[in-house]
């Protein structure tokens, strides 16, 4: 008799608990997701990017099954897109940010651009988004929720100085734009903040090969109260601005060694700095927005890339973390309530130890507590920050000026691609141990033997996660599999889970 040693998935018991997995992925495609909302109806929206530049909007049901994936359509205005971040509006109405192709006279331009959809994933209105230059590329870098119908929108010039904010009710009607540019090689805006009756912006500036760090304070009309800039000794990046209690945190990801936090008062001025331990990877691979605020004292902080990202729950009035977690996805979004917290993270690998697929696609995770991921995704690290010389602070003032009107044009979804759904994490590298246990053959077809001791309670999923059989293995450790059509399944037994396939013969 031949024998398969196969070696366990961390996984949950899905649909007994209220902790799920889904990993999704496309069999055609490689996708990258940057962004997840949970809408009023349980629904999640997911967006990101297609190999080959298409963006994409999933929707996923109450389990993290994907049910449906939306692309702007092709023609001779649209070639290409990219969706980098999703916001949600309220209950039933969620804005998606990013750039798209035009075709702009003998060479294609980038326009920055927000659609807005429902709780379905369907299209209410696209707008396409300029800076004070018509013709330099633009990608939309943030949207800022202000209220259940208004928001801000900032876009940003790719690789040159130019900087544009507009107020846009949920119709996708403009309030009003400003332009904030620099007569320097390069200024970019990442993101903002709407605290009382202002705006703060965070970005970053070069200055003839001097990196700063800029931190622009608005009212609630765009123009300019003051703005700094901080002068660092490596190459700093400002990518995003949250508030917590009387005071801004800022986080720094540029290419040092370490990634920053900085918190400062409403006055720009610096009152605390951490830097934590950077993990291995690749400058695109980071979180584009990896600060998410559970509540006005704590937020999270996550960093790394697909083979790796720390996970940090911070208090904010230390700035010390309270919970680390080190997991090998790349953390992208984590949505925490009081009874409930759920995660977004893509990578190129998933499977088992010695045994490592290499396939871009994301996973959403839920559970009731921080201690249910680690159960079968993450594992605690206690790696404390360090503290960092502040920075220095310069004022700094851009030119400002009236913005353009962002142009409604309407770019429909088209749905022309199914994806796949695992219950299978996106796993740690290495984190799991071989598995002594012998079972096979695999694939079988009447029976499924196993060396065991005494009879075990056992059950056999289908890869949607839906329990197909389940018993006790008989006092010989076989299992009865004639009754399973042909096809994989998951075997769970002894709080370890192996992959099975059943292949009755001809």
């Amino acid at each position: 008799m031949k024998y398969l040693v196969l070696f366990s998935f961390m996984i949950p018991m899905l649909g007994l608990t209220q902790t799920w997995v889904n990993r999704t992925f496309s069999n055609l495609y490689d996708v990258q997701a940057r962004s997840m909302v949970e809408m009023g109806n349980g629904n999640f929206l997911v967006t990101g990017t297609q190999a080959f530049s298409n963006g994409f909007l999933s929707v996923h049901n109450t389990t993290g099954t994907c049910t449906a994936t939306y692309f702007l359509s092709q023609s001779a205005l649209s070639s290409y897109s990219d969706f980098n971040q999703i916001v949600k509006m309220n209950d039933t109405m969620a804005v998606i940010g990013g750039k798209i192709s035009l075709a702009g006279g003998p060479i294609e331009l980038w326009k920055g651009i927000t659609v807005a959809v429902n709780d379905q994933g369907s299209v209410l209105w696209t707008l396409t988004h300029e800076v004070s230059s018509p013709m330099e590329d633009v990608v939309v870098k943030d949207i800022e929720r202000y209220n259940d119908s208004v928001l801000f929108v900032l876009s940003s010039s790719i690789g040159t100085s130019r900087n544009a904010l507009s107020k846009i009710d949920r119709m996708g009607n403009l309030a009003w734009s400003k332009n904030f540019d620099a007569n320097n090689e390069s200024f970019q805006l990442n993101d903002l903040c709407w605290i009382d009756s202002n705006l703060f912006v965070c970005g970053t500036l070069n200055e003839s090969g001097s990196i700063s760090g800029v931190v622009l304070k608005l009212d609630n009309s765009g123009n300019l109260i003051e703005g700094f800039k901080y002068n660092y000794n490596n190459f700093p990046d400002f990518v995003q601005v949250i508030k917590q209690g009387m005071h801004l945190v800022l986080a720094n990801c540029g290419p040092s060694s370490d990634q920053t936090l900085i918190k400062m008062d409403f006055s720009g001025n610096i009152v605390d700095q951490k830097s934590y331990p950077m993990m291995a990877q690749m400058p695109e691979d980071q979180a584009l927005k990896p600060l998410s605020v559970i509540d006005s004292s704590h937020f999270w902080f996550f960093h790394g890339g697909h083979f790796g990202s720390m996970g940090y729950q911070i208090e904010g009035t230390n700035m010390l973390p309270y919970n680390v977690v080190n997991h090998v996805g790349n953390l992208q979004t984590v949505l925490q309530q009081d009874t409930s917290i759920k995660w977004l993270s893509s990578g190129p690998i998933y499977g088992i130890k010695s045994q490592l697929v290499l396939q871009k696609h994301y996973a959403i995770t839920s559970a009731d507590s921080l201690d249910a991921l680690y159960a079968f995704c993450t594992y605690p690290s206690n790696e404390p920050p360090t503290n960092q010389l502040v920075p220095v602070r310069v004022n700094f003032s851009p030119t400002l000026s009236q913005g353009n009107t962002p142009n409604p044009l309407n770019y429909p979804f088209l749905n022309n691609e199914a994806w796949t759904n695992e219950p299978l994490c996106v796993e740690m590298l290495g984190g799991t141990e071989e598995s002594t246990l012998i079972l096979g053959p695999n694939p079988c077809d009447e029976v499924l033997k196993i060396e065991v001791q005494a009879p075990l309670e056992y059950s056999i999923l289908n890869l949607g996660g839906r329990i197909v059989q389940s018993g006790q293995t008989n006092p010989l450790g076989h299992i009865d599999t004639r009754a399973l059509p042909n096809g994989f399944y998951l075997f769970m037994l002894a709080n370890r889970t192996y992959r099975i396939q059943v292949m009755h013969g001809g």
